[in-house]
C-alpha cells in the first residue's frame, strides 16, 4: 500500500486552551484518495481506520514507528510499514 504517515505536533491555539501541545497521526493514501487524522494519546497506540464505514486497516504505532495491516471482513489480509513517515511541527 502507498501510505504516508505524518506525525503532527504542536498548535498554538490548542496550547493556549489546554497548556498541552496536541499530537496527531495523519495517514494518507494517494491510491485510495483519502486521509485519516487520529489523536495520538500515548507513545504506544493502536487503532482502526475505516473506509466507507467498515474497518479497512489496523495500525500499531510505537514511539515513531508504525506497522499497518489491511483488514477484509475482519480478517488480516496483508501487513506492511508506511512508505514515508514525516514529522511536522506546527506553531
Amino acid at each position: 500500500m502507498d501510505f504516508t504517515l505524518t506525525i503532527q505536533r504542536g498548535g498554538f491555539a490548542a496550547f493556549e486552551k489546554t497548556g498541552i501541545y496536541p499530537e496527531f497521526l495523519l495517514f494518507h493514501s494517494a491510491q485510495l484518495g483519502t486521509s485519516w487524522r487520529v489523536k495520538l494519546r500515548s507513545e504506544k497506540q493502536n487503532g482502526f481506520l475505516k473506509l466507507k464505514g467498515q474497518i479497512a486497516f489496523h495500525y500499531y504505532f510505537d514511539d515513531g514507528f508504525c506497522k499497518m495491516q489491511s483488514v477484509t471482513n475482519g480478517v488480516v489480509t496483508s501487513e506492511w510499514y508506511p512508505e514515508r513517515i514525516v514529522i511536522e511541527m506546527r506553531d
